[in-house]
C-alpha cells in the first residue's frame, strides 16, 4: 500500500506537529504572536498557546479515522475514494502545520 492510500502520512504530519510544538516550547519567548492582520501580529498569547496546534491535529487525525465520520465525509456530495479522502485530510493537517511553523518563525522575528 502506498503512503497516500494509507493513514501513515496523516499520522506523520500529526507527529511532526506534536514534535515541533514540544521542542519549540523550550525555546519560544514567553509571549508569541497568535493572530495576524495584514501580515502584522496584532494579538499575543503565552508560549504554551503553540500546544493548541498539535492538539487540533491530533483531534482531526483521530476523528477522521472513525469509520462513521469517514463514511459521512466520503458519501456526502463528493463521493470521495480513500486516496482522495486521505489527501483532503492531509491537506487540512498540512495547513495547520504550516500555520504552526509560521507562528514559531514569527516568534523570533
Amino acid at each position: 500500500m502506498n503512503l497516500i492510500g494509507s493513514r501513515k502520512l496523516t499520522w506523520g504530519i500529526c507527529a511532526v506537529s506534536i514534535l515541533l510544538a514540544v521542542i519549540s516550547v523550550f525555546f519560544l519567548p514567553q509571549m508569541i504572536p497568535v493572530h495576524f492582520a495584514n501580515g502584522t501580529a496584532n494579538d499575543f498569547g503565552t508560549k504554551f498557546s503553540i500546544l493548541l496546534f498539535p492538539f487540533l491535529s491530533l483531534v482531526i487525525t483521530l476523528l477522521t479515522g472513525i469509520e462513521g465520520v469517514k463514511y459521512t465525509l466520503t458519501h456526502s456530495k463528493l463521493f470521495l475514494n480513500d486516496i482522495q479522502y486521505n489527501l483532503m485530510i492531509d491537506g487540512v493537517l498540512a495547513l495547520v502545520l504550516a500555520v504552526e511553523v509560521y507562528i514559531v518563525y514569527a516568534s523570533f522575528h
